[in-house]
């Protein structure tokens, strides 16, 4: 009898851990999108960038007055690039990323810089700004299905 307690008690401990990897590591996946994310708005490759976003998506980014759908949601990044003497980066900060299954939901601050195509030194940081995105499993991937983003004055 006392060897089938142990047992229960020791399923009982590992099956939690299990789920916990589990979304540990679907965490991570989409952490690792959302900088990917990123990376597409830096190198100006918005087929990428749209791959990431669910075809009914609608989100309310800080640059719309009312919310957009999947086919408005490039809109900001080509302005980002107008001028060759600056190029854009930006600087991440995760601060919560949460596993529900097939949802994930992210929130982080991202700050835009500017920097010099030449030299690259910093020509201009701007104020952080707050993002969540939503994000649900898509077979073996990640689609952004709803968001906001929005300054942050703090």
């Amino acid at each position: 009898m006392k060897s089938v307690r142990a047992l229960l008690l020791l399923l009982l401990m590992i099956v939690p851990l299990r789920a916990f990897a589990g979304a540990t590591e679907d965490e991570g996946a989409v952490w690792q999108l959302e900088e990917n994310y990123w990376k597409y708005v830096k190198a100006q490759d918005l087929d990428a960038y749209l791959a990431l976003w669910d075809e009914r998506f609608v989100g309310w980014p800080s640059f719309s007055a009312l919310p957009l759908g999947k086919e408005g949601i490039t809109d900001w990044i080509p302005p980002l690039h107008q001028d060759p003497a600056r190029v854009f980066d930006f600087e991440l900060k995760r601060e919560a990323v949460r596993s529900f299954g097939d949802i994930v939901v992210a929130h982080y601050l991202y700050k835009p810089i500017y920097r010099n195509a030449e030299t690259g030194e910093v020509l201009e940081g701007s104020r952080w700004n707050r993002i969540t995105h939503t994000w649900q499993r898509r077979g073996d991937s990640w689609q952004i299905v709803t968001g906001m983003s929005a300054t942050y004055d703090h």
